[in-house]
């Protein structure tokens, strides 16, 4: 048996795809999840034949990455069509979002009332959506994106304002952020307007896993196999000589020819406090926004018929979502289900709260204005309830983060040869960029093994294997007892 030689820290989606990639090569990865569960934000449940979605909702058109491994994995996919209300002005109007010219009539109506069609807005749209086409070689969640070549260090709020788009308009365009929980004032320029070429211009091409997002993680835990071993922190990785040699949690220490960290960028310091000062500040400019997600299940439509969504671009308002309008297969016959989501400040006000607290403040602000026809329930209403919440929910793309992550790649070998890094941040983040880095990561590291001496079964390849056979042997035997299963 080859001995296991490649940590993985984390099973989110960089972590899961690091550990598939890896045993596609012939490597046989351990893959540590400080939780009782893998999937990170693409995690999700089964609840009493519901299939919620505890994080990630729909697969953007340039998802290649993601898009190869829901074929590989047999996990199928359907489009996800978006019937939006939106809540503007004291009034409802929805949309369809696509570029026919039968949904652009169709639209008509709801462009005036959500602020596209007035002289200064028509201007400035026409600014806004004729750059994004010239530039949409670049803005793309692709693998090979090259998103930061348009990382100008300008917000999407100051961007917007150098267009002169008028508050209505820019209002609007929030409401279609919100569904990312994306920071029009705080994230990049470029890195919004790539979420609303996605899903303004391309609309008509997302898709998603039949039973949700989360099928994805399932499929992706069910291919790593025994390699995952959750309930597994690891508290530190351990390094010598500027290579790293294993990693240290509560099971005793670990050694490893390499080790992929797949954990979120603010993580990455504390577990390897010896990072070269370029990879520190790279990493010191990514940020996270919060977000809080209340699930519940329901036996009728809690929407208007054939909504999937509904939108409050000017307040806090939870966005709703009815995701068995998209998926029926997501929940049992008859049933349905709703979801409120809240991100940015918000979010971060109700980490503090209880379950049952978050779920009736998110709920009493959606019955303040609630849609024309809907049924939302009471508070003590649902087949159940889940709440999920995440203090670190998505990555905000703040402006300079895409070239200071775009150097830390060049000063990969300037540090530890044999430590990789893994997660959205690592590309255009998106459940496609932590997919694309996991399995860029274990590509690396496949390559790193290849050019090793197939004889070297523990860490310190660049120490010299004996050092470590030599430290294994001199090692207590109850630390031998819990390195060898490991590594056998």
């Amino acid at each position: 048996m080859h001995p296991r030689r490649v940590v993985i820290i984390g099973g989110g989606a960089a972590g899961l795809s690091a550990a598939y990639t890896l045993r596609k090569k012939g490597i046989e990865p351990l893959l540590l999840e400080s939780l009782a569960h893998v999937g990170g934000r693409l995690a999700g449940e089964q609840v009493n034949g519901f299939f919620v979605d505890a994080g990630a909702d729909f697969f953007c058109s340039s998802y290649d990455v993601t898009y190869r491994i829901c074929e590989e994995l047999n996990v199928p996919l359907v489009r996800s069509e978006m019937k939006l209300g939106w809540y503007r002005n004291g009034r409802w109007t929805t949309t369809t979002p696509g570029l026919s010219a039968t949904n652009l009539v169709r639209n008509l109506p709801a462009a005036w009332s959500l602020g596209f069609l007035s002289p200064r807005s028509v201007r400035a749209a026409r600014k806004l959506f004729g750059e994004m086409v010239r530039q949409s070689a670049r803005l793309s969640f692709s693998s090979d994106s090259r998103l930061a070549e348009l990382d100008d260090g300008e917000t999407f709020g100051d961007y917007l304002d150098r267009l002169g788009a008028p508050r209505s308009l820019q209002s609007s365009l929030r409401g279609f952020l919100k569904m990312t929980m994306g920071d029009v004032e705080n994230s990049g320029q470029a890195y919004m307007r790539t979420y609303l070429l996605e899903m303004l211009l391309k609309a008509d091409k997302l898709r998603v896993p039949a039973r949700g997002a989360s099928d994805l993680a399932r499929a992706l835990a069910a291919a790593c196999g025994d390699a995952i071993h959750v309930s597994t922190p690891v508290h530190r990785v351990e390094t010598r000589d500027d290579v790293v040699t294993g990693v240290a949690t509560d099971k005793g220490p670990i050694e490893a020819d390499a080790v992929i960290c797949a954990v979120p960028a603010t993580r990455v310091p504390d577990l390897i406090p010896g990072l070269p000062a370029g990879i520190r500040r790279a990493l010191e400019t990514v940020t996270y926004s919060s977000g809080c997600r209340v699930v519940i299940g329901l036996d009728h439509r809690p929407l208007p018929a054939g909504w999937h969504g509904a939108l409050y671009p000017e307040d806090d308002t939870p966005l709703l979502l009815d995701r068995s309008v998209n998926l029926p297969s997501c929940v049992p016959p008859g049933k349905s289900t709703l979801d409120l989501i809240v991100g940015r400040d918000r979010g971060r006000e109700l980490l503090r709260l209880g379950d049952e607290e978050i779920k009736r403040e998110l709920l009493r602000e959606a019955r303040r204005n609630p849609p024309p026809g809907s049924a939302l329930p009471a508070d003590d209403e649902g087949l159940f309830t889940r709440v999920y919440r995440w203090k670190e929910a998505v990555c905000m793309g703040r402006p300079g983060m895409f070239r200071a992550i775009s150097d830390m790649h060049r000063l990969h070998g300037r540090g530890f040869c044999n430590l990789f890094f893994a997660g959205d941040y690592m590309r255009t983040p998106s459940v496609n960029g932590a997919l694309a880095s996991g399995v860029r990561a274990a590509e690396e590291v496949a390559d790193l093994l290849a050019r090793q001496s197939p004889g070297m079964a523990l860490a310190g390849s660049a120490l010299g294997a004996s050092a470590h056979l030599r430290d294994l042997r001199e090692s207590p035997p109850y630390v031998r007892s819990l390195i060898d299963p490991w590594n056998s």
